[in-house]
């Protein structure tokens, strides 16, 4: 629980400087150990079953990555031919799973810092970089209800899964998209109908008023100090750039 600890302003630096890393990593056998490092580091910090959960969402974009992949690249070292007619050559394969790689680990990096990170504490962060009000707010709450309403259509498809057998469940394997619609709407009209509950709570903390805002919580940098948490989240990404 090292990283849970960590002052959010260190945390959201070592988040961007690592996102802007990763793309300067070409070797896969380097990007997939920085993607093994950071899961097992994830699952150490939030939980194996969060860790695979925030992978598990994005395979389906990945899956589609994989189906246009023959498309990536069409001159190269044949890799799957039928025929004489090249399907995949070994240049798209690469370049799909460098960027399957960067994929997964942004997913992972950015979760990991929503899940260790209390919003009042990533609003007070982006504020303390002299980050606007407003764009401040806008950026938390999107983060914020992000896996909000990944739980909230969880629970939806929970509480659909526990009413008596009707005739369409049968064909529902068949058509996966038709099973999930029901939840899928029920979650849409459970976001729009939240919207007047946050309208009412931005309002009542006096978000529309012209006078200078002020904060009943501050960011204590914890048991370390706030230079050494610095330092700490630019060595990471430093080694990365530099050597990598």
């Amino acid at each position: 629980m090292i990283y849970r600890a960590f002052d959010p302003r260190p945390k959201l630096v070592f988040t961007i400087f690592m996102l802007i890393a990763v793309f300067f990593v070409h070797g896969l056998a380097v990007l997939y150990s920085l993607v093994c490092f950071l899961f097992f580091f994830s699952c150490a910090e939030s939980g194996v079953k969060r860790s695979w959960r925030n992978i598990t969402l994005i395979l389906p974009m990945i899956a589609v990555m994989f189906i246009f992949m023959p498309l990536n690249s069409r001159s190269g070292t044949p890799l799957v031919s039928l025929g004489s007619f090249m399907l995949v050559t070994a240049e798209a394969f690469d370049s799909f799973l460098l960027i399957a790689g960067r994929f997964v680990f942004i997913s992972l990096l950015c979760s990991l810092m929503m899940q260790t990170t209390e919003v009042w504490q990533l609003m007070l962060a982006l504020r303390w970089f002299r980050l606007p009000e407003s764009a401040a707010l806008v950026i938390t709450l999107a983060l914020r209800f992000i896996p909000d309403m990944s739980g909230t259509f969880r629970q939806i498809r929970e509480s659909q899964s526990l009413r008596l057998p009707n005739p369409d469940d049968e064909n529902s394997r068949r058509r996966p998209f038709k099973a999930i619609f029901p939840a899928l709407v029920s979650a849409v009209v459970s976001a729009v109908r939240s919207i007047p509950v946050s309208a009412s709570a931005i309002d009542l903390r006096g978000w529309s008023r012209k006078n200078r805002r002020t904060s009943y919580r501050k960011l204590e940098a914890g048991r370390f100090s706030l230079l050494l948490q610095f330092c700490c989240a630019l060595f990471l990404p430093l080694i990365v750039l530099f050597l990598f």
